[in-house]
């Protein structure tokens, strides 16, 4: 009795299992049949999927070369410009060493007297004006 109590529980234990595995398997092979169904599209577009990765990628090492190029024209630029900014440097020195030089002082103060004298001149010359107070 108890053995056959025992098969009896074995049997509704291994059918109760078949019934609850039955439908996962049968998703298990819809989704292999999904998946099937991936596989077979990307293996037909994949060819292309890769062509055009490989022109994106000649593009940016094109785009690559020339931001570099234009890097390298606009380091030479600065570099000139710096080169300029050195040699107008070096000419202001020399200038205002130049211009503490006794020709250049009376040149300076000459150029001032002229002025004066000018003024004085215009004012001068002008007609008088009635002073209103």
């Amino acid at each position: 009795m108890y053995v056959e109590l025992s098969l009896l529980l074995l049997s509704m234990a291994v059918f109760l299992m078949a019934a609850f595995t039955a439908p996962l398997l049968y998703q298990v092979r819809k989704l292999v049949k999904g998946l099937q169904v991936s596989q077979e599209m990307l293996q037909r577009r994949l060819p292309d999927i890769l062509k055009n990765l490989d022109e994106a990628a000649e593009q940016m090492k094109l785009t690559v070369h020339t931001v570099n190029d234009q890097v390298a024209v606009a380091a030479g630029v600065v570099k000139r410009v710096q080169a300029v900014a050195e040699v107008l440097m070096e000419v202001e020195s020399v200038l205002r060493l130049g211009l503490r030089l006794p020709f250049f002082v009376f040149l300076r103060n000459a150029g001032a007297v002229m002025k004066g004298v000018r003024v004085f001149l215009n004012a001068y010359s002008s007609p008088r004006r009635q002073i209103k107070g």
